[in-house]
C-alpha cells in the first residue's frame, strides 16, 4: 500500500482484506453453518470476539448482510447459560495446528472458556440501525438479554457493579504491563517468560474450570478492568436503546448505573486524576497508566470534571499518550513502555486501530470535535503507510504483527 491514498482506495483496500479473511462453511461435529471475517488468515484463522465485533462495524460500510451474518454466527455461539465464548473454532483440523503453539482455556474442544471485552451489543445496535433489520433485533435481543445477565451473575461476585476478568486475554490488551505483577513478571519481560506465567495460572485453574464462583474465589487473577467495564457500561446502554419499552430496561439501567458509579467510585483516583483497575479480591489499584486509563471516556455521561482531567493531563500530553501518532498503549511515563514490534509480548506501547476508533468516538461525544479529528488522521496515514496491520509504531508509524488485521478495517468507521 502507498502512501497517498484516498479514502475510495482505503475502502476498496479494506473490501479485499475482509473478503480475504472471510470464513464461511459446516462445522463438521454437527453440521453448523458459520460466515464471519477472521482476525489473519495465516496467525488467526477463528472467529474472536471482539474482533468479530468491530468486523460487523467496519462491514457496515461495505456490505450489511455480511454484517448481520458475522453477528449472528458470533450469536450462535452463546450457551445456553448466556455465556459467549471469547474463541470459537470452527474448523477442527485448524485448530488443532493452531494449539500446537497457542495456550487457550478451554473446557471443551469447539470454543475457548474465557470472555472478551463485552462490545456485542453496541455492535448490534449499530448493525441494526444501518439495515432496520427488525427480525435481526427480534433474533439477537433474547441472546444479548441471557449475556448481559451472564457478566452480571457470574463475573461480579462481591455485586459492586464492577465485573471481573480471570486471565490477562479476556481485558483484550493480553500482556499489557498492568499485569505484570499478577502474573508473576518480575525477571525477563518477553513473550516466552509471559507464556511460562501463564500455563502456571491455567494448570492452577485446570480443576476449577466450569465453576466461575471458584475461579474467582481462588484469586489466582482476579482484575476488575477499567477497560472492559467501560465497554460493558457502553454495551448494556445498546441493550436498553434496543429494549425500547420492554420491563427490562429498568433492570440492565440499574446494571449499568451501578457499575458507573463503581467506576467513578471505586477505580477514579483523585491524586493522579485518572481511573486505574483493581487488583485481586482486595480491590488494591494498579497504579499503571495505559490506556484502560482513558477508555472511561467512551461512557457518553461521565461527568465534564473527570472527561477534561482525562483529556488534558494524559491525551493531550506528550508525557503520556499524544505522540506523533496516537493513542500508545501504554503511557511514555511508563518505564514499560515499549513502542517497537514486541514479537508476541503485545499491547506495551505500539498503537492500536481500535482503541483510537473507541477513544475518537468517546472524544466527540463529549465534544472534543479536534481532538477526534486529528486522531482519525493520524489513523488514516498509519493505514497509508503501512496497511491493516495489527499495531503500529506510535512514533514512527511502522506496522507490525500481522498482515491483513481484521479489525484496522474499522478505519472505515471513523
Amino acid at each position: 500500500m502507498t502512501t497517498g491514498m484516498n479514502r475510495e482506495s482505503i475502502i476498496e483496500d479494506a473490501r479485499r482484506m475482509l473478503l480475504g479473511n472471510l470464513r464461511t462453511g459446516k462445522r463438521e461435529c454437527d453440521g453448523k453453518e458459520f460466515f464471519f471475517v477472521c482476525p489473519s488468515n495465516q496467525d488467526y484463522p477463528f472467529q474472536w470476539f471482539w474482533d468479530s465485533c468491530l468486523h460487523s462495524i467496519a462491514l457496515i460500510h461495505i456490505d450489511v448482510d455480511m454484517a448481520k451474518k458475522e453477528l449472528m454466527t458470533l450469536l450462535s455461539t452463546a450457551h445456553p447459560s448466556g455465556f459467549i465464548p471469547h474463541i470459537t473454532f470452527w474448523e477442527t483440523e485448524k485448530r488443532e495446528e493452531f494449539l500446537k503453539h497457542s495456550l487457550v482455556a478451554m473446557d471443551n474442544p469447539a470454543y475457548s472458556s474465557t470472555i472478551q471485552p463485552p462490545l456485542i451489543a453496541y455492535a448490534v445496535e449499530r448493525v441494526f440501525e444501518a439495515t432496520n433489520d427488525k427480525r435481526f433485533l427480534a433474533d439477537a435481543l433474547p441472546i444479548l438479554v441471557g449475556f448481559y445477565r451472564w457478566l452480571r451473575d457470574f463475573r461480579d461476585p462481591d455485586k459492586d457493579g464492577l465485573i471481573s476478568i480471570i486471565q490477562p486475554e479476556e481485558s483484550g490488551i493480553d500482556c499489557s504491563p498492568k499485569f505484570d505483577d499478577q502474573m508473576g513478571m518480575s525477571g525477563m519481560l518477553d513473550n516466552k517468560t509471559f507464556i511460562g506465567q501463564l500455563k502456571k495460572l491455567y494448570d492452577a485453574y485446570e480443576p476449577l474450570r466450569g465453576d466461575e464462583q471458584s475461579l474467582l474465589d481462588s484469586n489466582l487473577f482476579h482484575f476488575e478492568d477499567v477497560l472492559v467495564n467501560s465497554i460493558y457500561v457502553q454495551g448494556l446502554r445498546s441493550l436498553i436503546r434496543m429494549l425500547d419499552d420492554s420491563p427490562l430496561v429498568d433492570e440492565f439501567s440499574r446494571d449499568a448505573r451501578k457499575c458507573m458509579d463503581a467506576l467513578i467510585g471505586k477505580c477514579w483516583d483523585e491524586e493522579m486524576e485518572t481511573f486505574f483497575d483493581l487488583s485481586g479480591v482486595e480491590e488494591n489499584p494498579v497504579k499503571i497508566v495505559t490506556i484502560s486509563c482513558l477508555m472511561p471516556l467512551i461512557i457518553e455521561d461521565l461527568p465534564e470534571d473527570l472527561v477534561r482531567k482525562t483529556v488534558e493531563r494524559y491525551l493531550l500530553s506528550p508525557e503520556h499518550f499524544w505522540l506523533e501518532y496516537p493513542i500508545p498503549s501504554v503511557s511514555v511515563s511508563e518505564e514499560k513502555f515499549f513502542p517497537g514490534d514486541p514479537h508476541g509480548f503485545i499491547w506495551r506501547g505500539p498503537t492500536w486501530l481500535n482503541i483510537n476508533w473507541f477513544l475518537s468516538r468517546g472524544l466527540r461525544s463529549h465534544g472534543y470535535h479536534e481532538i477526534a479529528n486529528r486522531i482519525v488522521s493520524k489513523s488514516y496515514k498509519l493505514v497509508e503507510m503501512a496497511g491493516f496491520r495489527e499495531y503500529y509504531n506510535p512514533h514512527t508509524g511502522a506496522g507490525y504483527g500481522a498482515r491483513d488485521f481484521g479489525w484496522s478495517s474499522i478505519i472505515l468507521d471513523m
